[in-house]
């Protein structure tokens, strides 16, 4: 499909791009910290994923992420906005040898928007006001001509590396500005207000992860949030699609994946590793979110590496 001499353009670049880095299919890092590109020549399974606050801007093809029961699809010319960190399952289901699915990752910065915040929007603004009802930890966002701009001058940044440190900061900022006065604008906004929903459960999404293997105190979680304990599961389930037990439950249940294939640590060395203190739930609930028992795991990961 074709969306004008600037999508050509930019879809032409991310593909030199990913050719000079020699990248196949898959997630690739680029010469520029945070800035990430991707490329499949075919629909993928399911993959779970950690996603960190981040822009995804899809250039061919489309993709699908569900975060607890809710299910996003995307597709060329629009972008995912991700505010906090969300453990998430991902799936290409647009891609061929013929028209690839192509993607361009870029890091956001919540204080770095907010910032630019306190430069452009002026005080007492609409921006400053509540949200209503529950705020999405992810949105989508259109592209327009003037976000393909800032991508494309992104790519020529990779061929010309001594400019990176210099210029690739300013075009971030501006990739904010627009996206801050966008038609969802407030929706960022509201995202990286520091008193914010978003940014109080953010607080406590931190605390979780840093503290994944011990017991889970939600009246601490809510006093963190400055919330109260009803408050905070509300608000924690509409940001994260999850109650904050499940929460932890996905992140000790992707660590002791890793581990497995990491480490080489036996099933029930990588539970109690993460915290769990039977290794028969512990079974259950892994074959419950990945479709397969620990063993059949560490078998295919054995036979990943050997391939």
């Amino acid at each position: 499909m074709d969306f004008g001499p600037k999508y050509n353009e930019l879809k032409t670049s991310l593909s030199a791009c990913l050719q000079s880095i020699g990248a196949e299919n898959g997630v690739h890092e680029t010469a520029i910290d945070g800035v990430m590109v991707m490329r499949e020549t075919e629909p993928t399974g399911l993959v779970h994923m950690m996603y960190r606050p981040v822009l995804c801007l899809v250039l061919q093809g489309a993709k699908q992420v569900t975060v607890g029961t809710q299910t996003t699809r995307f597709h060329a010319m629009q972008s995912l906005i991700v505010s906090v960190d969300l453990p998430v399952i991902g799936k290409v289901t647009d891609a061929s040898k013929t028209e690839p699915f192509l993607g361009l990752s870029i890091d956001i910065d919540l204080a770095e928007i907010r910032d630019l915040l306190g430069e452009i929007d002026q005080p007492g603004g609409d921006a400053h006001a509540p949200g209503k009802g529950g705020q999405p930890a992810l949105y989508i966002e259109n592209v327009d001509d003037v976000m393909l701009d800032c991508a494309g001058r992104i790519l020529q940044l990779m061929q010309r590396p001594q400019a990176i440190s210099v210029l690739y900061p300013l075009i971030r900022r501006e990739i904010y500005f627009w996206l801050l006065s966008g038609p969802q604008g407030n929706i960022l906004r509201r995202m990286s207000l520091p008193d914010g929903h978003t940014q109080r459960i953010a607080r406590a999404i931190h605390k979780i992860r840093s503290d994944y293997s011990e017991s889970l105190r939600i009246d601490q979680l809510a006093d963190m949030a400055g919330m109260s304990v009803s408050s905070f599961h509300q608000h924690f389930k509409s940001l994260t699609g999850m109650t904050p037990l499940q929460y932890q439950k996905e992140l000790r249940l992707r660590e002791a994946r890793h581990l497995m294939g990491a480490r080489a640590l036996s099933a029930t060395e990588a539970a109690y590793e993460v915290g769990y203190e039977s290794s028969s739930q512990f079974s259950r609930e892994f074959a419950r979110l990945f479709g397969m028992t620990p063993r059949q795991s560490m078998a295919e990961y054995r036979a990943a590496g050997a391939s």
